[in-house]
């Protein structure tokens, strides 16, 4: 039987090759694929499948042979195929993480060039579940579809904080309080000196997770840009939300060579009224002891839309 990564890195060679019938193999019957919801948050809650009337591009937990058959004309909206690029790939236990970046021409003329965190669970040699966090609005952007506009609130999520086996997964956990806590000294302890952050930036497509640091971001809000830099903007996140704001971690892989994911959801009631619910996928690179870069993967659509809005 294939291995956790394996399985994984094989459903990501078969997408890259844009065979869905390929993809389609990987998955175990009654298998999810989710994707996050932009504005409807509560359309994107964890094991709920929001039916039909769902977002779409941007679809939540939806069954993965149902994904498959409506991927089946990716010949027709990618004429010239699109690449889903692997970077980074690890695994632990049941679960395994791969980075990938893609790129396509959309109908052979609008630029596609999205950046993922898949997080497979693989039972019994096949998935069960997919995550895909991705770019939001750049998807949304470049595809269009229907319900992108609504909005909704979700429900506090009600999981189990994970246990690190390891440095690195305690670093990672130890990263979200201090996010949290908006405490940037607390943050760069955690993090050698030159260490970097990324994060998407939507409809501009900043530099991506191999790309140079970045040095003249305004605001610092996306991209890959010095730890120094990025950890002000979480200090300043108490002015964001005076009413505090939680970042709840409920999934930690732990993989070798220090790599380590976070899945983890974040709450707070933004100054402008919003209610932000944004839902994360963190990997970070560890050694030493130290964060030596985090790239954040969440729903980039919603964090535009809450965060830069002047009033709710």
């Amino acid at each position: 039987m294939a291995s956790t990564l394996a399985v994984a890195q094989g459903f990501i060679a078969a997408l890259d090759r844009n065979d869905v019938s390929a993809v389609s193999d990987f998955f175990a019957p009654g298998a999810i694929w989710w994707v996050d919801t932009g504005r409807d948050r509560a359309a994107g809650q964890f094991g709920i499948d929001p039916g039909d009337d769902r977002p779409w591009p941007l679809h939540g937990a939806m069954d993965a042979a149902l994904k498959c058959k409506l991927m089946a004309g990716i010949g027709e909206t990618f004429p010239g195929g699109v690449r889903q690029i692997a970077r980074r790939a690890f695994a632990d236990g049941d679960f395994a993480v791969i980075e990938v970046e893609g790129d396509g021409l959309f109908r052979g003329q609008k630029p596609y060039q999205n950046r993922y965190a898949f997080v497979f669970e693989v039972r019994d040699g096949a998935i069960v579940e997919v995550r895909e966090y991705l770019d939001t609005n750049h998807a949304g952007y470049v595809f269009g579809g229907k319900n992108l506009e609504r909005r909704s609130e979700a429900p506090e999520l009600n999981a189990p904080t994970p246990v690190a086996r390891a440095e690195a997964g305690q670093a990672g956990l130890n990263l979200m309080a201090a996010i949290a806590a908006m405490d940037e000294p607390r943050l760069l302890s955690l993090c050698a000196e030159d260490a970097t952050w990324w994060a998407d930036g939507g409809r501009r497509r900043t530099t991506g997770p191999e790309g140079p640091v970045q040095h003249d971001n305004d605001p610092i809000v996306s991209g890959r840009v010095g730890i120094k830099a990025r950890a002000a903007s979480v200090q300043a996140l108490s002015g964001m939300f005076p009413h505090g704001y939680t970042l709840k971690p409920h999934r930690l892989i732990e993989g070798d060579d220090g790599l380590v994911a976070v899945e983890a959801f974040g709450d707070g009631r933004h100054v402008n009224g919003r209610r932000y619910q944004n839902r994360y996928c963190w990997v970070l690179d560890c050694k030493g002891g130290k964060i030596q870069n985090i790239r954040e993967y969440c729903d980039t659509l919603h964090g535009f839309d809450t965060l830069f809005a002047k009033s709710a």
